[in-house]
C-alpha cells in the first residue's frame, strides 16, 4: 500500500535499533528494549507499509498459535521496524528518571522499552481483526475488544500554497492505519499463504503463495496426491 498519492506528506521518521532483548524491571514485568552495543538508524516507516502489515499480522498469527519463539520473534520485529510507541499516542510525558519502566522513558532513545505483554497484545489484535475479515472468527459483540483506531495528527501549512502534513506519532499508528485501508481495498493486498499459512503482502490478486519454495512444495505435494489416488 503507498500512501503517497493520498498523502504525499506523510513522512513519519522512526527509530529503530539493529537490536533488542528482553529484560526484567525491578518493579515487575518483563521489557522489549535494545540490546547493548546496538546501532540505532531513524527511517520513514511509512515508504514500505505493506511488508510492515504483512510482517505484523504474521506476528500475530505466530503468537496466537503460542509459537515457543514468540521472544526472539517479537525481537527481530523490533530489529526491522522499532518498538510501537505505546505511550506516545496517549500524552504521557517521558522522564529521564532511570528508576521507572522503560516504557516511560524517552521515546526511541535507548532506555526506552516497552512491556513485551501488551506489545505482544498489540500484534494478537491485529491479527485476530484479520481472521474475521477471513471469515475465521466471529466478531465479537463487544468493539472495544478489537478495537484498532489510532491517531493521525495533521497540521496545515500557511501562505499562498497551503499543504496538509500529517504527524504520525507512533508506529503502531502506522501499522493500524495501513492495515485499514489495506483491508477495505477493492483488492487486498494481504494474503495468506496456501501452502505454510504465512500472512503475506502481494498486489496480485491471483498470487497464491508466499513464494517460490511453498508454491513448488505445494503443487509436488498435490502431484503425489493424485498418485495415490490413481494406484
Amino acid at each position: 500500500m503507498d500512501f503517497k498519492p493520498v498523502f504525499p506528506n506523510l513522512n513519519v521518521l522512526w527509530t529503530r535499533w539493529s537490536a533488542y532483548q528482553i529484560k526484567p524491571h525491578k518493579w515487575g514485568g518483563e521489557y522489549l528494549v535494545p540490546a547493548e552495543g546496538a546501532t540505532d538508524l531513524t527511517y520513514n516507516c511509512a515508504e514500505q507499509s505493506g511488508p510492515l502489515v504483512a510482517d505484523a499480522l504474521e506476528l500475530g498469527r505466530q503468537l496466537r498459535m503460542g509459537t515457543p519463539d514468540k521472544n526472539r520473534l517479537c525481537a527481530a520485529f523490533a530489529a526491522r521496524y522499532g518498538l510501537l510507541g505505546l505511550n506516545a499516542e496517549k500524552g504521557e510525558e517521558a522522564t529521564e528518571d532511570p528508576n521507572v519502566p522503560p516504557c516511560y522513558r524517552p521515546l526511541n532513545s535507548r532506555e526506552y522499552g516497552e512491556d513485551i505483554l501488551i506489545f505482544q497484545r498489540s500484534f494478537m489484535m491485529l491479527y485476530q481483526h484479520f481472521l474475521t475479515v477471513q471469515g475465521e472468527l466471529v466478531p465479537t459483540p463487544n468493539p472495544r475488544v478489537m478495537d484498532l483506531s489510532g491517531f493521525l495528527n495533521y497540521r496545515l501549512t500557511s501562505g499562498p500554497n497551503p499543504q496538509l502534513v500529517w504527524e504520525v506519532r507512533s508506529l503502531e499508528s502506522v501499522v493500524r492505519f495501513a492495515y485499514a485501508s489495506m483491508i477495505s481495498a477493492e483488492s487486498v493486498p494481504l494474503k495468506v499463504c496456501k501452502n505454510c499459512g504465512k500472512v503475506y503482502y502481494n498486489t496480485h490478486a491471483k498470487s497464491e503463495f508466499c513464494g517460490t519454495k511453498c508454491r513448488n512444495y505445494y503443487n509436488v505435494k498435490v502431484f503425489r496426491e493424485r498418485e495415490k489416488e490413481h494406484n
